[in-house]
């Protein structure tokens, strides 16, 4: 959600403001219409996006891998095999917090990847089973 308020959040300002700088020579329309904008822009970027973006996510945690699928248009899978995993986090923040929920993001050496929006218990499930299951005891 703030990733995508991050850009809806300064084109609606900037709509307003030229709504407002063109108030005095600009036809009516074109004021309200700009001011309309501002409004479509604040509803897309922190309320339809951030949906399809949530409606988009799957995830599976299995004995061996990690599956991740996300994407609306473009789909991305990503497979993470257990044996990489060099430790788990649980990402709580104050946008979050409103919303009573937390992600989960997965290290390994190649990087990290997130499991987001989730409840903070069902965040806590899922970290503690990923730990679980990413420990190996060392082999001969």
């Amino acid at each position: 959600m703030v990733a995508s308020l991050a850009w809806a959040g300064p084109a609606a300002i900037a709509a307003v403001v030229l709504a407002g700088a063109l108030a005095a020579d600009a036809p009516a329309v074109v004021v309200w219409a700009l001011r309309a904008a501002a409004g479509v822009l604040v509803v897309v970027g922190g309320v339809v996006l951030p949906l399809l973006r949530w409606r988009s996510w799957r995830y599976e945690v299995r004995d061996e891998e990690l599956d991740l699928l996300r994407g609306a248009l473009v789909v991305t899978r990503t497979l993470i095999p257990m044996t990489r995993v060099q430790h788990v986090d649980t990402t709580r923040t104050v946008i979050g917090d409103l919303f009573d929920v937390r992600s989960v993001s997965v290290h390994t050496a190649a990087g990290s990847n997130d499991i987001p929006a989730l409840r903070p218990d069902q965040a806590a499930a899922i970290r503690d089973r990923i730990a679980q299951l990413a420990r190996r005891p060392d082999e001969p």
